[in-house]
């Protein structure tokens, strides 16, 4: 399995023991016991909504655990969604929310830091762009949000990857054209 560029834990020991009295492992070695291993996401989810001690945890965090538990039972790797993957980055940068926007929208700006070709499908001023990669085959998800009046953030998420190593390999890109369009726009 592909290691993601930067690993984070989506929900931890510590809070599951808080809630829960019991560490991860416990319930997973459990959760086996109930044939979790040779279920679909949504079916762990349900198994997981449906045990006594697992209920303190609420819906968001029993999705989380269910995320957790697939992964390291080797179910589904990293950014799996169905049979594709998907990563998500993002990147705060010193400017108004138009201008960020713009920096995505307008083809002469974008083309100062993404040189990829990219069709926009549609998108939503100072608000979201949906986009198709140049492969024709992946797509882009595309979000701002105004922090301050000088602050904005933008969130990518690209989806429909082939592979774990095509989707480690763009997270990197991202990572990086990201950072690039910080030093263009702060600049």
């Amino acid at each position: 399995m592909a290691q993601a560029v930067k690993e984070r834990k989506i929900i931890t020991d510590k809070l599951v023991l808080e809630k829960t009295g019991h560490v991860m492992e416990n319930w997973f070695l459990l959760l086996d016991k109930k044939g979790a291993r040779n279920m679909a996401h949504g079916e762990i989810f349900s198994l997981i909504g449906s045990i006594t001690g697992l209920k303190p945890l609420g819906q968001w965090n029993q999705n989380l655990l269910t995320t957790t538990y697939e992964w390291n039972r080797g179910i589904k790797e990293r950014g799996q969604k169905g049979k594709d993957f998907e990563i998500s980055v993002s990147k705060t940068v010193s400017v108004p929310l138009n201008v960020l926007y713009k920096s995505f929208i307008d083809t002469q700006t974008r083309n100062k830091w993404l040189k990829e070709k990219i069709t926009i499908r549609k998108s939503t001023e100072n608000k979201s762009a949906r986009i198709t990669w140049g492969d024709g085959l992946s797509s882009l998800s595309v979000d701002f949000y105004g922090k301050a009046p000088d602050k904005s953030q933008v969130v990518v998420q690209h989806l429909k990857l082939l592979d774990s190593k095509r989707a480690a390999a763009m997270k990197t890109f991202w990572t990086e054209h990201l950072d690039a369009l910080k030093l263009l726009l702060e600049k």
